[in-house]
């Protein structure tokens, strides 16, 4: 049909009664979709919100308890306590010492100062710029009777914290800081005898603000707002700038107020604008309260408006709003341009060129067969796969280039899909999925069928059993193989497997793939010297046929060299292979056996690490049976009752008492029996789910803590339970998440648990590791470094890390007396004494070990000495045993 310049009435009645309609309903989904996006991105920026004052108030919470602490410990240290009791020089002398050491020892302290009961300063330690820290003279003390500070707490009862407002100072050289106060009155019975307070840094307390707003990928802000409202700082400021916006959100949004106070935590919409905030309290010990009374320190605040959600969230459909217009148009001129081509396409002929032309571009093998299946027509991709030109299969049956493993009977518009080996001219046999195509005329009568030959998806399993069924004679499929087994020839079946095909795939485009087969098959055929040819399951998976052969030292050294000529790139590339052997008849009774027994063994290859090369055995195949009955059963076994914690407990060496226990994983299934962690581990991670596993041995363990805390409180008082963290278990920041917030719902104290991390996972990105526990340190939780001396020999690496305990690896405390093994538990001791660390001997069985522990003076020790790890109740049991002889 030719159009001359009018479009005729038939083509514009389809393009209103077909075109426009489905524009219609592309616009309507497009605007639904645009609506529904906006509403989930609103939630999901709430939910950011929410996450991100939870942890900056944590921070900043954690920060200040550690601030209490530190004037705690001056409250209560001997030195105070001999002033209070006897007020002389001498006593204010040892007071003040106490004063330059704390100082010294903590950075983010400014001042420390102890005012008599006129308000007249008795002590006065200052750190100076550039960190020296000085005693200040008599005659430099200051009168303070007038100053807020000593007016506010002389009036305080005994153990009431006074906080002071954070302000902005400047010291004589004109560095700028920020300042918080914290001060405690003190009392000699009923009688006041002065006032201790410490200025602190209050950028160590507010920097994190800044440093977390800077870590998200949203252009999201938190404020911090004191009770009158006024805005102490905002999150993108330094924390130098305090009040530095002038802004009073109260002033601002009256009603912000009392919705802000009506709650602790929560999010209100106001206007156009939602507000999400998280009360921030002082954390105190010992029972203080503070002045004035259980009023909040401020408020974190963060907010957006709901306008700004397509900028904020970078969501494409959002931010550009005429794309759903763009796309409904553009959805009207396809469609117009299909109704038209659809009206004015030619007849059979002009759509076989048409067809011919796709077929050119395809990356599939395509080949086209008249009514007596000769080829018609084939494109460059089955060229390749054949090893010969067009012109030479031009009239030649497509029948004599493969072996189709499955018949099929052939009906109108029927697309037939089965396994196909493609001959190719070297003597080769590439597996390919082929999809055929019948085309018939008006006359049913059969004018031409389609041959598409893509990338196989079948097993050497799924070969084998259509083999089997083919044509009811299976010894058509690998007839020459057949023939060798029916002469009682031996022979051997090599299956070579790229191990590294996914990272190759993403290197090679499909051609590249197939001249990549057909290239290392001959490779292959040539180094191994078989006369029968290779056969190509796949991309990744080759079998190599030998005849006359055993599986003995020959087979090996020649696999062997096999290996070593692909340790160097091959084609410019990298590969890594692997190889399964199968045998008839020593292991395999017939050529289908060969097969899956040959490719069963190739998948253990990784599995055993005994090399690139397995034999198959039946030892083999129950291994391999057994791994896959592990992978089946992980699927489930989080949802039964078959994993559980068990116990093993960690020992004082001086005093022989439990402190603490170390919670090891165990799986009991009923019909694998005991399945160990190095068994099930490796799968785990291979299938990425590593975070299952976390996530409930986290949960037990809270949940352990909780069940028993009044038990090990009175038992063990300074009882530590320790989970292992896996690389990826610790990088990943939701289990972190996680763990804290377990702690805090079932109110576990301060270091009732202890995270337990491999040299490796510590010490790989010193950066975010350091980052990661300083994390965990804020929620109370203890580090510690397992199977220390298994993984990097430098212990420098541990000087840069905060941990809490070093565990000595089992294998130097089983080579003891071996002097090397105890110059490693010296020379750990030594370190651990640097970094305040305590040290753990692990595998401790045999007394004269626990003695060589006792002497060097090590602190702690687990093995079966003691107990191996036991369930629940019989470590509770063991607790009471060992509390009742102690």
């Amino acid at each position: 049909m030719v159009l001359h310049g009018k479009i005729p009435r038939r083509i514009l009645r389809l393009m209103f009664l077909l075109v426009l309609p489905i524009t219609l309903v592309c616009f309507t989904l497009l605007f639904g979709y645009e609506r529904s996006l906006k509403a989930q991105a609103s939630l999901t920026l709430q939910a950011e919100q929410q996450k991100g004052t939870l942890i900056i108030t944590n921070q900043i919470e954690s920060v200040f308890s550690q601030y209490v602490s530190d004037l705690l410990v001056v409250y209560n240290s001997n030195e105070f306590s001999d002033y209070a009791q006897d007020p002389n020089e001498t006593t204010l002398l040892d007071l003040a010492r106490l004063f330059v050491r704390i100082t010294n020892q903590k950075e983010y302290i400014f001042h420390q100062r102890f005012i008599d009961t006129q308000g007249k300063e008795l002590i006065q330690v200052d750190r100076n710029p550039g960190g020296l820290i000085t005693l200040v003279s008599e005659e430099q003390l200051e009168d303070l009777h007038k100053f807020e500070l000593f007016l506010s707490v002389r009036n305080l009862a005994p153990r009431v914290l006074y906080i002071s407002k954070v302000t902005a100072e400047t010291d004589e050289k004109g560095n700028q800081k920020s300042v918080i106060t914290l001060a405690l009155p003190a009392y000699r019975g009923s009688v006041f005898l002065g006032v201790v307070a410490i200025d602190f840094d209050a950028c160590h307390l507010l920097s994190f603000m800044a440093a977390y707003q800077g870590t998200l990928n949203k252009d999201l802000s938190f404020s911090l707002i004191d009770p009158q409202g006024r805005v102490l700082l905002s999150g993108e400021n330094s924390c130098l700038a305090l009040y530095e916006t002038n802004r009073n959100l109260f002033t601002e949004i009256p009603e912000l107020r009392s919705s802000l106070y009506d709650s602790d935590q929560g999010s209100v919409v106001i206007g156009n604008v939602i507000y999400t905030y998280q009360a921030v309290y002082p954390r105190t010990y010992e029972r203080l309260s503070w002045n004035p009374g259980r009023v909040r320190l401020w408020t974190l605040v963060s907010s957006f408006n709901t306008a700004d959600v397509p900028h904020l969230t970078h969501e494409f459909l959002l931010s550009h709003g005429s794309v759903k217009y763009a796309i409904s148009v553009l959805v009207f001129v396809l469609g117009s341009i299909l109704v038209v081509f659809f009206q004015v396409r030619a007849g059979d002929k002009q759509q076989m060129r048409i067809s011919s032309l796709i077929a050119e571009y395809a990356t599939n093998g395509i080949v086209v067969c008249d009514a007596q299946q000769n080829i018609t027509f084939c494109n460059q991709a089955f060229e390749e796969l054949s090893g010969y030109t067009q012109n030479e299969l031009i009239g030649r049956s497509s029948h004599r280039l493969r072996q189709d493993l499955q018949v099929v009977t052939h009906t109108r518009h029927q697309e037939e899909i089965h396994p196909a080996w493609v001959f190719h001219r070297s003597g080769n046999k590439f597996l390919t999925s082929l999809s055929i195509t019948h085309l018939f005329t008006r006359g049913n009568k059969l004018e031409y069928s389609v041959e598409v030959y893509s990338p196989s998806q079948w097993t050497p399993s799924d070969i084998s059993e259509l083999c089997e069924l083919a044509n009811h004679d299976p010894s058509q499929c690998f007839s020459s193989v057949f023939s060798l087994l029916n002469h009682k020839t031996t022979v051997s079946c090599l299956c070579i497997r790229v191990q590294n095909s996914k990272e190759l795939g993403m290197l090679l485009n499909q051609s590249e793939r197939v001249k990549f087969s057909q290239s290392l098959a001959a490779t292959l055929s040539t180094l191994l010297g078989t006369t029968i040819g290779v056969h190509a399951f796949s991309f990744d998976s080759y079998f190599v046929f030998l005849k006359d052969t055993e599986l003995d030292e020959s087979m090996s050294k020649k696999i062997q060299s096999l290996v070593r000529t692909f340790q160097e790139p091959y084609n410019t590339l990298d590969i890594r292979l692997d190889c399964g052997i199968s045998h008839y008849p020593s292991t395999s009774s017939n050529i289908f056996d060969l097969l899956v027994d040959a490719y069963l063994a190739s998948q253990m290859v990784e599995k055993l690490k005994n090399g690139r090369y397995v034999f198959y055995t039946s030892d083999v195949k129950k291994r391999y049976q057994r791994h896959t009955a592990i992978r089946d059963a992980l699927s489930t076994v989080f949802n039964t009752d078959q994993m559980r914690l068990y116990y093993q407990a960690q020992l004082s060496v001086e005093s022989g008492t439990i402190i603490g226990a170390e919670a090891l994983i165990r799986w009991e299934h009923p019909v694998l029996g005991t399945v160990s962690p190095d068994e099930f581990l490796p799968i785990l991670q291979e299938q990425q789910q590593l975070d299952h596993l976390g996530r409930f041995v986290i949960t037990e363990s809270i949940q352990f803590l909780s069940r028993n805390l009044a038990f090990l409180r009175a038992a063990c008082p300074a009882f530590s339970l320790s989970i292992n963290l896996s690389p990826e278990e610790f990088s990943n920041p939701s289990l972190i998440d996680l763990l804290g917030s377990q702690l805090r719902e079932h109110r576990i104290p301060d270091n009732f648990l202890t995270v337990e991390l491999t040299e490796h996972t510590a010490v790989e990105n010193l950066t975010s590791a350091n980052s990661t526990l300083d994390k965990l340190h804020a929620q109370g939780i203890a580090i510690a470094i397992d199977d220390f001396g298994t993984g990097f020999s430098s212990l420098s690496y541990i000087m840069e890390l905060s941990i809490d305990m070093i565990k000595i690896d089992r294998s130097f405390i089983s080579r003891y007396p071996d002097s090397q093994s105890i110059t490693i538990y010296k020379t750990v001791l030594l370190l651990a004494k640097e970094v305040g660390a305590t040290v753990l001997a692990e595998g401790v069985e045999k007394a004269e070990q626990l003695a060589f522990l006792a002497e060097i003076g090590c602190d702690q020790y687990q093995g079966y000495y003691f107990s191996k790890a036991v369930d629940e109740a019989v470590f509770l049991k063991q607790v009471e045993q060992v509390t009742i002889k102690t």
